[in-house]
């Protein structure tokens, strides 16, 4: 079976977890004995360049990967080029032509646009889409205001989305349509996959049929993470945090906590400080975690030091102020055998159980975090009990979705 994968960003330069999911199940497909082509967005230039619309097959991991690069200019309102950008779906239209793929699998389209959906579909494709975040519910992905507040949809039927999003907006209905113009296309889709309960409760109460979705856990492709003995916790406590420095990943909060905490602890933060996009945010994190000898920045690692990092462990933290999907992070730590303390937000709550194999806290409360580690500082066996089990496998996944391609 030909299959074509349609991301908004991809490997090497960008390796988030929708990235690595994509990829983790190109490689099962390929064990299966199917062919996959990746299409991902390789950015959006700002002047124009002699090609509008350029693709290029730059490979990965024996791969072949078109880059999609689009110039701004073809659709110069940024709100409106996020989800519908008729240049970029011709272009689209004509690679679908050149490959004819027997399925497509999107796994997001952001700045690609959800036209590449409705593309496909008139042309008669078999469409999978996975929804790995709130990207076709809010122009922000995060449903978190510009203030940083939880939000539950599109308010006002989507008007409410100008103030919050892009008050300067001189088109005001491209933000109103949104909602309806991505749901309609969404629903159009041969399967719609959702990781978590949260996520596809959510999609529903915002107008897509709850039957149109199917509730499918994010699996992990075996040997992705080599267990290490080890035997916890250990003295000082080893805490950890992974993922990117960004405001809504909520890090900040995990340093205010421990540095609110005596004992013997030491926090690790692993991540890309040097995240341009993020540099205002991780300055003030660093000047927070200063003085603290307790707390270090690790810098990133690569995906085959997994089972290293987490071995390295006592306990891993996911303090995020957004409706976190299911973070593969905290898959990560289960298959690792290492316990997780979670924001009692989203999908989250779904697979961090308090006293099984975590415990969560209020999202953004530093004081109930500070608690949570206080109480393992006084009594270790809390964190002894814990029983982590790994998530289920890719093959597993693959079992379930492949027969969805037709």
């Amino acid at each position: 079976m030909n299959l074509l994968y349609v991301i908004h960003q991809f490997f090497p330069d960008c390796r988030s977890g929708t990235e690595q999911y994509c990829l983790a199940l190109a490689q099962e497909a390929r064990r299966q004995g199917d062919a996959v082509t990746i299409l991902s967005l390789d950015g959006v230039a700002e002047h124009e360049p002699a090609d509008p619309v350029h693709v290029e097959d730059r490979p990965f991991d024996n791969f072949s990967v078109l880059r999609l690069r689009l110039w701004a200019g073809l659709v110069p309102d940024a709100n409106l080029r996020d989800y519908d950008n008729p240049a970029a779906a011709l272009r689209f239209a004509e690679v679908l032509s050149e490959l004819a793929p027997d399925a497509l699998h999107f796994f997001h389209l952001r700045n690609l646009g959800s036209s590449f959906l409705s593309t496909a579909k008139a042309s008669g494709y078999r469409c999978l889409v996975h929804l790995m975040d709130f990207w076709y519910l809010c122009p922000r992905f995060t449903l978190l205001t510009s203030e940083g507040k939880l939000c539950s949809g599109p308010p006002e039927g989507g008007l409410g989305c100008v103030p919050c999003h892009d008050p300067e907006t001189d088109r005001p209905e491209v933000l109103q349509q949104r909602k309806d113009v991505q749901l309609g296309r969404l629903a159009t889709a041969d399967a719609i996959f959702a990781p978590s309960r949260f996520l596809l409760e959510t999609f529903a109460a915002n107008g897509l049929p709850a039957e149109r979705m199917q509730l499918l856990p994010y699996g992990l492709e075996s040997g992705r993470i080599r267990v290490e003995p080890v035997s916890r916790p250990r003295k000082p406590l080893r805490i950890g945090f992974a993922g990117v420095f960004s405001p809504w990943k909520g890090a900040a909060v995990l340093v205010d906590a421990v540095a609110a905490v005596e004992g013997e602890l030491q926090l690790s933060l692993y991540g890309n400080d040097q995240e341009t996009m993020f540099a205002e945010y991780i300055t003030k994190l660093r000047s927070a975690a200063a003085g603290d000898r307790r707390i270090k920045f690790q810098g990133s690692y690569e995906h085959d030091q997994v089972g290293r990092v987490m071995a390295e462990l006592d306990l891993l933290v996911v303090p995020s102020l957004w409706y976190e999907n299911s973070p593969f992070v905290i898959l990560e730590a289960f298959a690792a055998g290492l316990p997780v303390i979670a924001s009692a937000l989203g999908g989250m709550t779904e697979i961090v159980k308090d006293g099984i194999n975590g415990f969560t806290f209020e999202a953004g409360n530093r004081e109930a975090l500070s608690e949570i580690l206080r109480r393992i500082l006084g009594e270790p066996s809390l964190l002894s009990k814990l029983k982590p089990v790994p998530p289920a496998s890719l093959e597993q996944n693959y079992a379930l979705i492949r027969p969805c391609y037709g």
